[in-house]
């Protein structure tokens, strides 16, 4: 019986340090090195000939709408406060 050992190659990607350190620990909670969750994407990739996901634009909507679902809006007691506070924001 004999193994089949693949060639390996090295990728360099410059991405940022945070975002790095973030995946590492993410991956590593699921039992992943960051090479082997790279590797799995891309071979998903290839095999399905697509991305594993559906590629997203977050607008400035889509935050709106994300703040009002979590709770995090501003109310005002009465128009004439909202004005003020937009005269104040104009302002700034």
């Amino acid at each position: 019986m004999s193994i089949k050992t693949s060639k390996k190659t090295n990728l360099n990607v410059k991405i940022d340090t945070d975002l790095k350190n973030e995946a590492d620990l993410v991956f590593k909670d699921m039992g992943l090195t960051l090479s082997s969750a790279i590797t799995m994407f891309l071979k998903r990739s290839v095999d399905d000939r697509e991305l594993p996901f559906q590629p997203r634009v977050t607008s400035e909507l889509d935050q709106a709408l994300d703040e009002i679902k979590s709770g995090n809006i501003e109310s005002f007691d009465s128009v004439k406060d909202w004005e003020e506070d937009l005269r104040e924001y104009v302002q700034d």
